[in-house]
């Protein structure tokens, strides 16, 4: 039982099945609506409940960041597999500081940079120690422990977001003295990676064994819940690499990182990334890939990205589609994919557009019919259950 959530087992009973491609009675999907009585107003600005920076420009503010996270989830419906979680977010790839780049926020956005000398940069990486002497190491396992005791099981606490390995060394080298040294000297690149590789999953191990002391299950920035441990694999650098040096330079990292978690998704970002797909397809330890289109191209609901929905499905894998923009075409998504490998979520403001939106198994609509008669009727409804 939550305080947030009454139906929190049941949930996750079915979101425990899904991992292995079982439906307990109907198919998932996790939506957050404001709850009936609230006032819109009342949530404050969403974005920062759904797309946290607040730990990212106050470093030391994690009692305040719950304090909000808190306040406002008690406000929300957490409906069907929407699990209470608060994710304690530092920035795209936080990995990067425990190496020691200092990471700068700006405007919702987190750089991690630091020009270095080839020379240097293998032994920095050798060098760094994982304890109470490295300071965003530190940090980590510190917030994780406090929002970890504080949730204490009412709500999950995410992995942070700690990037991918290449990720890393261009963070240290810059995109084009990356490229040029995987071109010119190969091994150093390589040595770099598996330093990076073995200190990143220590870290992971650190954090979850953290969370597991104080709740049941794992889950992250990519809020899906798993009662075994997973992880979004990530390499946004991908999308400077031809296929062949994606295979040379990365995939061997996804499969040793995917074999190591009981699960594993890939998120593949923006289209230049897209042509990676094949390869990773053929990546038994992988269960789904997370497809994002990227600003300014085709929305994650378009009819555009069905095909590739479709191929990650027929390769066995399953399609977790976070945010989805258009509520409406919900029902057309669940008849037109296997549901069984197939996770969605979406948010809305209003509770009576979501119940209209949302598909029959979950109680909706399916966008059917007039919404103000809706909206009406579902009143009464509620009024006589009082």
């Amino acid at each position: 039982m939550s305080q947030y959530k009454e139906d929190i087992a049941e949930a996750k009973e079915r979101l425990g099945a899904w991992w292995d491609h079982e439906l307990i009675d109907r198919p998932i999907i996790s939506y957050w609506a404001a709850q009936p009585d609230v006032k819109l107003y009342e949530l404050g600005n969403l974005l920062d409940y759904f797309d946290p920076f607040y730990l990212a420009e106050h470093w030391e503010g994690i009692n305040e960041a719950l304090d909000e996270f808190e306040r406002v989830s008690k406000l929300m419906l957490f409906a069907e597999e929407a699990i209470p979680r608060f994710n304690p977010y530092y920035g795209p790839g936080i990995m990067a500081s425990v190496f020691g780049i200092v990471p700068q926020y700006k405007s919702r956005t987190v750089w991690f940079q630091r020009d270095t000398d080839l020379k240097d940069l293998l032994p920095i990486l050798e060098g760094t120690k994982l304890n109470v002497n490295n300071e965003w190491f530190e940090r980590l396992v510190r917030i994780t422990e406090i929002a970890s005791q504080r949730g204490n099981g009412d709500y999950c606490i995410a992995m942070t977001d700690l990037g991918g390995i290449l990720d890393v060394i261009s963070s240290f080298l810059g995109p084009t003295k990356l490229i040029l040294t995987m071109r010119r000297n190969p091994d150093l690149i390589h040595a770099c990676r598996q330093t990076i590789l073995e200190k990143w999953m220590t870290v992971y191990e650190r954090l979850q064994s953290i969370i597991e002391k104080y709740s049941f299950g794992c889950n992250s920035w990519l809020n899906l819940w798993c009662p075994k441990r997973w992880y979004p694999i990530q390499c946004d650098f991908s999308a400077f690499l031809s296929p062949r040096w994606f295979k040379e330079f990365v995939v061997d990292d996804i499969k040793t990182q995917a074999e190591r978690f009981d699960y594993a998704i890939y998120h593949l970002d923006g289209p230049d990334a897209l042509v990676h797909l094949d390869e990773l397809l053929k990546i038994d330890a992988l269960d789904g890939i997370q497809w994002v289109p990227g600003a300014g191209n085709e929305l994650k609901s378009s009819e555009t990205w069905m095909p590739v929905y479709k191929k990650i499905q027929n390769a066995g894998k399953s399609v977790i589609i976070d945010y989805f923009e258009q509520p409406e075409r919900l029902p057309h998504f669940y008849n037109n994919l296997d549901p069984k490998y197939l996770f969605i979520s979406t948010v809305f403001t209003d509770y009576f557009r979501a119940k209209f939106s949302v598909p029959e198994f979950a109680g909706g609509n399916a966008g059917e019919g007039n919404f103000r008669s809706f909206k009406k009727e579902l009143r009464k409804k509620m009024k006589s259950k009082k």
